[in-house]
């Protein structure tokens, strides 16, 4: 049998045996660690029932502070859009600013690397908050503004106007294109017009349409502004371009697509990430390319991608955030880390902290930390509670009041196809919260393997191979191999997740979850 024990540092293992001289409800309070192998989730919220939507949050660069929204966009001043800052850590929410919709619209955040400078919209007014508190920076005349984006310095703000308006007062004209605003109210200046679309396309300006694009995400800039990527119409498709931030050396990255969804360039500027489907296609291409232009790489080809979920490329592009499907890929390799998998029984994404992907995440710069809201999914038949704020962490150094998962084994590591003999997945959990579930997931190229037993749970029940109740070793006997999925070929390794959510004092969920290992399916027989 192979025992595939989480991998401790030295320093864990002497707080460890410290703590072996504690009361049990202060031993969680140890790290575990396995070399990035760990996932931490924590709600980090209690916000009332009714309070309604957060929003699109948004995770400073840094991964220290947050904003978000409750924006009904009623239009009433005695429910006017609210907007707030809270620490990655659930402390110091405040309300920074609050303003009364001028277009029945809600509003959108973002947030600089330090976390010090909030822009919101809710597409007519632009507004910031930072060091000399809330105010407005542009009002519309019209409900035409989207994307908004402040650079990573908090210097400049980006955004687009959709279709010709100007500004409330009628004093500035603003045609349709991307614009951008100092983050001190003065150079109000439009850097790409139609027309300069229709001059990288070669096209007449009635080709580019009556809009800019504004559907998704469209619109990043780099952490310096000095760099921009967005997407545009413009004979009879849509196209992803790349361009200085003053509007310069204006690129066409990629063309002929029948949807530009999303759009992301990474903090340095050398890299663009793309979503977009192209025209003839069924599945969405998600890939990266030089900012400059040139081969494009295609990291997946997939359905829906929800496009109008954060999409994110780390400071220096080497790693891609999709959400809500919540797949973190390696741009240069191609591999891709899921950072959500449900335990059965647990709530899913109506109740708990442990959702299938990761809705609306974005990410801190070096992609180590997430936020993302817990409790999304809204049906009329369905228990659903009030959306919360939550935290992912790889490989943190502390668990806080997330369970501890040890002595995590499979065994054996291989099986044979068609159920050619099981598996069996055991693990002790350590916790002061009220264990909710503890879930089995074989993960294949990262994504859930149905043939493997998804939704499986561990049971300390003292039955079907575990051999006590109630002693904190959870297991999973019967783990074999049942096509439910067919597949030409379908061996070879899976990833082992072994996860865990619990309910602490307060109410709040926390979970962990550990990839332990590899179960390889082979041909013939299990080992022995």
């Amino acid at each position: 049998m192979l025992r595939l024990p989480i991998r401790v540092p030295v320093g864990v293992v002497l707080l460890l045996l410290a703590q072996l001289l504690l009361p049990a409800f202060s031993f969680q309070q140890a790290s575990a660690q396995t070399g990035g192998d760990v996932f931490v989730y924590h709600q980090i919220t209690s916000l009332a029932e009714g309070t309604g939507s957060v929003g699109y949050p948004v995770l400073s660069g840094d991964g220290a502070t947050a904003a978000f929204t409750q924006s009904p966009g009623s239009g009433d001043p005695a429910t006017p859009n609210r907007i707030f800052k809270i620490q990655a850590d659930g402390s110091g929410m405040t309300e920074i600013d609050s303003y009364v919709s001028l277009c029945f619209c809600a509003s959108n955040v973002d947030i600089s690397n330090d976390g010090s400078t909030v822009v919101s919209t809710e597409s007519m007014q632009v507004r910031i908050v930072d060091g000399g508190g809330a105010r407005e920076l542009l009002v519309a005349g019209s409900n035409e503004i989207s994307g908004v984006v402040i650079s990573g310095n908090g210097q400049t703000v980006f955004f687009i106007v959709r279709r010709d308006t100007a500004t409330a007062d009628g004093a500035t004209p603003l045609p349709r294109g991307i614009w951008a605003i100092d983050a001190n109210g003065g150079n109000l200046r439009q850097l790409v017009g139609a027309e300069d679309i229709a001059t990288v396309l070669g096209i007449p300006i009635e080709e580019t349409g009556c809009c800019f694009h504004a559907d998704g995400h469209p619109l990043d800039a780099s952490d310096d502004g000095g760099r921009i990527v967005f997407a545009a119409y413009g004979g009879g498709a849509e196209h992803f371009f790349s361009a200085d931030g003053g509007g310069d050396n204006l690129v066409q990255l990629l063309g002929n697509m029948q949807s530009t969804m999303r759009v992301a360039i990474s903090g340095d500027g050398s890299l663009v990430a793309y979503d977009g489907l192209p025209i003839g296609a069924t599945l969405n291409d998600v890939g990266v390319i030089p900012f400059g232009g040139g081969t494009p790489t295609l990291l997946i080809s997939m359905g829906y991608s929800g496009y109008e979920e954060p999409f994110q490329l780390t400071q220096t592009g080497s790693k891609l955030l999709v959400s809500s499907n919540g797949m973190l890929f390696d741009t240069a390799s191609g591999s891709m880390t899921q950072l959500g998998v449900s335990i059965y029984g647990v709530g899913g994404n109506h109740e708990a902290v442990l959702p299938d992907g990761l809705p609306r995440a974005t990410m801190d710069a070096l992609g180590e930390s997430f936020l993302y809201v817990m409790r999304t999914v809204r049906c009329a038949d369905c228990a659903n509670q009030q959306e919360q704020l939550a935290t992912l962490a790889i490989d943190p150094v502390d668990l806080g009041e997330a369970p501890m998962i040890s002595d995590a084994s499979i065994a054996p590591d291989a099986i044979g196809l068609n159920g050619g003999g099981e598996a069996v997945a055991s693990a002790t959990v350590t916790t002061s919260g009220t264990v909710l579930g503890v879930g089995f997931t074989a993960l294949l190229d990262g994504v859930p393997d149905s043939n493997l037993g998804a939704g499986r749970v561990l049971l300390d029940d003292g039955q079907d191979g575990d051999t006590a109740a109630g002693d904190g070793v959870y297991t999973a006997a019967g783990i074999a191999h049942a096509p439910v999925v067919t597949r030409e070929v379908d061996t070879g390794p899976r990833t082992v997740r072994i996860a865990v959510e619990v309910e602490g004092a307060d109410g709040r969920r926390h979970a962990t979850a550990v990839d332990i290992g590899t179960l390889t399916v082979e041909e013939g027989a299990a080992r022995t």
